[in-house]
């Protein structure tokens, strides 16, 4: 009786652990000062490498010239981290989706999201909440308050201070302040101009942004030929593998 109750409680713990190491996305480029830090340790580590595996909770930063971006596993979805930005990756897998959310500290970033098959993406932070089901946007967050860039599709912004909504679209600014007030209005070539210069500071190529920009993170034909690619190779628990081939082009 004793050995299976141990049983038992070990199957549980061995449980446990495989939910709360699962891998739920990956780093797809680096570069300038960056670091980050496990759920799990105290400690930052500077060195981060393309392909290395994120867990829930994990905390990335960046520094004056830093840049990271990675791709949740289950859709590619990309998220880049510019300059002086402070994120957490969180996400839940479940039957093979992940439930993602990223909560931000601080910094500029851009998102490209693919259409999610069951729950929104949640963007939070100190003054807002960005529900996303499939798009692309960028977002700079200072002390009082978070300024989003629409590219393309929508994005449902909550003011947490006032609980107003404002959907954001392409090319509108919607600015949502901690005292509670949010405001939508066009972006202008001051801002199209800042962008860029966030991008270039960043140590990365800005990206153009046009009506032509898409917020599916797809490649177009031309760009097929110079794209590069990473593979990722994956275990579950039960032995099956499963191949992820995410195709990305330099900044």
């Amino acid at each position: 009786m004793l050995n299976s109750f141990l049983y038992i409680i070990l199957s549980f713990i061995l449980l446990l652990s495989s939910i709360y190491t699962q891998e739920i996305a990956i780093i797809t480029k680096q570069n300038g000062t960056a670091k980050y830090k496990k759920d799990t340790s105290q400690v930052f580590k500077n060195k981060i490498n393309i392909g290395m595996e994120l867990y829930s909770n994990d905390l990335l930063v960046t520094g004056a010239n830093g840049f990271i971006m990675f791709a949740y596993l289950d859709d590619g979805s990309l998220i880049k981290l510019y300059k002086d930005s402070k994120v957490y990756v969180t996400g839940d897998l479940k039957n093979k989706i992940i439930d993602k959310k990223v909560i931000i500290d601080d910094g500029f970033l851009k998102f490209d999201i693919e259409k999610q098959k069951q729950n929104e993406f949640k963007v939070v932070t100190p003054t807002s909440v960005a529900s996303v089901k499939g798009t692309a946007f960028y977002i700079d967050i200072n002390d009082q308050n978070d300024i989003f860039y629409g590219v393309d599709g929508v994005v449902e912004i909550l003011n947490i201070e006032s609980n107003e909504i404002l959907i954001l679209s392409k090319r509108k600014k919607i600015t949502s302040s901690d005292d509670g007030t949010i405001l939508s209005e066009a972006i202008n070539e001051k801002d199209l101009s800042y962008l860029k210069q966030i991008q270039q500071e960043s140590g990365v190529e800005a990206e153009e942004f046009d009506s032509e920009d898409s917020g599916s993170g797809a490649l177009d034909e031309s760009d097929l030929d110079t794209a590069q690619e990473l593979v990722i190779n994956l275990t579950n628990s039960s032995g099956e593998n499963k191949k992820l081939i995410i195709k990305f082009t330099q900044e």
